[in-house]
């Protein structure tokens, strides 16, 4: 796997680097000028088609001409148009955007010429479909030609459909059905495998009725999100109207000056050559332009004339990068958010930006976009996926691909908890090799529109012909303007209220924000990392003969601490106040928290790292070696603890002596000194008191309880919550929680995913 990774990391640098986005751009430049600027000339043209609403043919399995974009619009208005672009600005500085909509106006013609060439050469399948896209055009169009085209179109048609293929099952189905179960974790805490039985459940109930089915979804589902993030976006928009001119000049600026400016916080030093390659780099990965995936479902449509649906490519573009991705960035930029979060990227520097404005109701309104984004994408990508699979070994293999697809949404969903820490690797693997494929997908596509570039510009001129000798190419009259438009104003109209509502009925004040937004940044900002520990409880905290505090809490606060960048203070706390200290921001979290039901309920809990038993603790000598031997017997017992707890909850309690003691030091101590019977404890300090005497003692074989140790924050710190945990995973990859395991416990006990 390690080769293979190695391959893919100089493929990847390929296909994205400048090599790939040489070939891009200057392929939507040389096209842009041989049809003679058709994103121009067609632009408004384009417009009033698309909101012709016009419907399909009768008797024919073609679907509407705005179906088919909203489709394609399906896959390509995606987490691309968050993440996408939020990683173009943190990577290349505000001047990206600039470069990415550089691009995407080339990219315009791009689109146009690929639809085009898609619908004039598609075919139907065996069951009465239209089939189309790049593998088509290589097979078919090149075929024309005859003599070596044809083998070479045809190789490079099974190449371009393997390639789709996989990216649609790794990019297109398990990177975003993670990023929809990343939401649900983060937003609603729902579980990972949860998310993805539930997104398996509600995509294959949708695909299995095909592409009509598809379409209907996606013409409803499609436009809501648009408009509901629109609507959302505008409104921090116009929250911040007069950083709006300062914004778009720092893109302008640091686009094209050749000098380093700079800027505060996480946008400084940028370089324009940077900004180029990670804007066109970012615009081409959000609107697909040059990729030849969409026009696997424009072919789908019923049109006139191939040029009068190039139409809805142009426009398709224009809404993704122009709109959507331009949206997102201000966002970005006008909440200073880069500055503010420098460390942040990705849709963690969206969601910040919305939740800095908005509130806690922005944290929900773009849980709830993303979730849009991402859900959408897996059903657009299922539809290239189909037409590869279809074109590779025919249409009896269309139900196989769909079990699989739902089966790489579980993966995709659940697959890095499933697979513990090696879930990560393979999560990243998946990631990595998805976008490599996707860049591939390009070649084939790109080297048919050169080949055919004349025919392309064949098409435009017949086009162009027909509508001045007034052979008008619109679809007849017959066809009258369909239901569409008044689903797409009801549709529009409801996505519109929705943010409004949840702002207006939820708590989007920043005061009553404030204590669950800065909770990391709080601690960032003080240097300091404050972790509450019983300093009783060996081997987890306890002070040792020298009277140092030591233990695997210290040790794991201090890793911690140094990978947020601050200095780790653990403070020895009364566990029975350990709430209190807590709720009185004395400390920042508690360290070895038994997760129990109550503390889920008031506090938020990381994800356990240490299973622990509470055992029973007799002496070498003793006769006690059952549980029920412990009748009428003293009990040393650590008062307001768990155990407590669950002692005078168990049938033994009232059979028993309790004897109520400082800690589980003072209750071991007891035990050896015969005070008492029997010590009732964590595991974690029996066995260290065990194995640091020289004398006998015994665990009786059963337990009361089972517990999970793991921090314990204040409710409201998610941020700082979700940091630590992050870090605890990543110590978890790379050994560094087994080293302290094995420092305290003699052995790697560590149970966190």
């Amino acid at each position: 796997m390690e080769f293979i990774m190695q391959i893919n990391e100089v493929a990847n640098h390929f296909v994205w680097g400048p090599p790939g986005m040489i070939l891009l751009v200057g392929t939507g430049i040389y096209l842009t000028f041989l049809l003679g600027v058709p994103q121009l000339r067609y632009f408004f043209p384009a417009i009033a088609e698309v909101f012709s609403f016009r419907q399909r043919g009768e008797g024919d399995k073609s679907i509407s001409s705005f179906a088919a974009m909203v489709t394609a619009m399906a896959a390509t208005v995606g987490s691309g148009n968050v993440a996408g672009v939020a990683t173009a600005l943190h990577l290349g500085g505000p001047g990206a955007l600039v470069w990415m909509l550089i691009s995407a106006f080339f990219g315009m013609c791009t689109k146009f010429a690929e639809v085009t060439l898609a619908i004039h050469y598609r075919k139907k399948d065996a069951q009465g479909d239209w089939r189309g896209g790049p593998m088509y055009v290589l097979e078919y169009g090149l075929g024309e030609w005859g003599g070596v085209w044809k083998p070479i179109g045809k190789f490079l048609a099974v190449l371009f459909a393997l390639f789709a293929l996989f990216a649609s099952l790794g990019m297109g189905a398990a990177v975003q059905a993670n990023s929809a179960a990343e939401v649900l974790f983060m937003g609603w805490n729902v579980d990972h495998m949860n998310s993805g039985i539930m997104m398996a459940v509600a995509v294959g109930l949708v695909i299995i009725g095909g592409l009509t089915s598809l379409s209907r979804v996606t013409v409803f589902v499609v436009p809501f999100m648009i408009v509901f993030y629109l609507v959302s976006a505008g409104i921090l928009l116009l929250s911040h109207w007069t950083q709006i001119p300062v914004a778009i000049g720092d893109m302008f600026r640091m686009a094209f000056s050749f000098d380093p400016a700079v800027f505060a916080g996480g946008v400084a030093g940028w370089c324009v050559m940077e900004a180029v390659q990670r804007g066109v780099a970012r615009g081409v990965f959000s609107n697909e332009a040059g990729m030849g995936s969409a026009p696997m479902a424009y072919v789908t449509a019923d049109c006139a004339h191939p040029v009068q649906m190039g139409f809805y490519g142009i426009f398709e573009v224009f809404v993704d990068t122009f709109v959507i991705c331009v949206i997102t960035g201000l966002a970005i930029l006008v909440t200073g958010t880069m500055t503010f979060y420098p460390d942040l990227t990705g849709a963690q520097l969206v969601l910040s930006s919305f939740e800095l404005v908005l509130g806690v109701s922005g944290k929900y309104i773009f849980a709830i976009a993303l979730l849009l984004f991402v859900t959408t994408t897996i059903l657009g990508w299922y539809w290239y996926a189909e037409t590869a699979v279809t074109y590779l070994f025919g249409v009896r293999f269309k139900s196989v691909m769909k079990l699989l697809l739902i089966v790489m949404i579980v993966l995709g969903a659940s697959g890095a908890q499933m697979l513990d820490a090696s879930g990560n690797d393979y999560l990243n693997n998946i990631w990595n090799i998805s976008d490599t494929l996707i860049g591939l997908m390009a070649f084939p596509n790109l080297i048919s529109l050169l080949l055919l570039s004349l025919t392309l510009r064949r098409l435009v001129k017949d086009y162009d012909v027909q509508k001045t000798v007034q052979k008008v190419c619109d679809v007849p009259e017959k066809k009258p303007v369909s239901k569409e438009l008044r689903e797409l104003l009801l549709v529009s109209v409801c996505a519109a209220l929705l943010p409004l509502a949840l702002i207006v009925f939820g708590d989007s004040s920043r005061e009553a924000m404030r204590p669950q937004d800065i909770s990391l940044q709080t601690v960032l900002n003080s240097g300091r990392f404050v972790v509450g520990v019983d300093d009783n409880f060996p081997p987890m905290s306890f002070t040792d003969e020298n009277g140092e505090l030591v233990g695997f809490d210290i040790d794991l606060s201090r890793e911690i601490s140094s990978r947020l960048g601050v200095t780790s203070v653990v403070r020895p706390i009364a566990w029975k106040d350990k709430e209190e200290e807590l709720d009185s921001r004395k400390i920042d979290c508690i360290g070895s928290m038994s997760v129990t039901p109550q503390a889920v309920k008031t506090m938020s809990i990381s994800e356990a790292y240490i299973k622990d038993n509470l055992v029973f603790v007799v002496r070498g000598d003793s006769n006690i070696m059952w549980l029920s031997d412990i009748k009428g017997k003293k009990i040393g017992i650590q008062t307001g603890s768990t155990t407590d707890d669950v002692f005078r909850k168990s049938e033994f309690n009232k059979d028993a002596v309790i004897v109520p003691l400082m800690d589980n030091v003072a209750v071991l101590q007891q035990v050896k000194e015969g005070n008492v019977d029997v010590g009732f404890v964590d595991s974690l300090a029996a066995f260290y008191f065990i194995r640091s005497s020289s004398e006998r003692y015994f665990i009786l074989p059963d337990s009361l309880s089972e517990e999970d140790l793991a921090l314990g924050f204040r409710k409201n710190d998610k941020e700082l919550r979700n940091r630590v945990q992050k870090i605890l995973s990543e110590m978890k990859a790379d050994g560094t929680l087994g080293k302290i395991s094995q420092k305290w416990f003699k052995s790697d006990i560590i149970i966190v995913r």
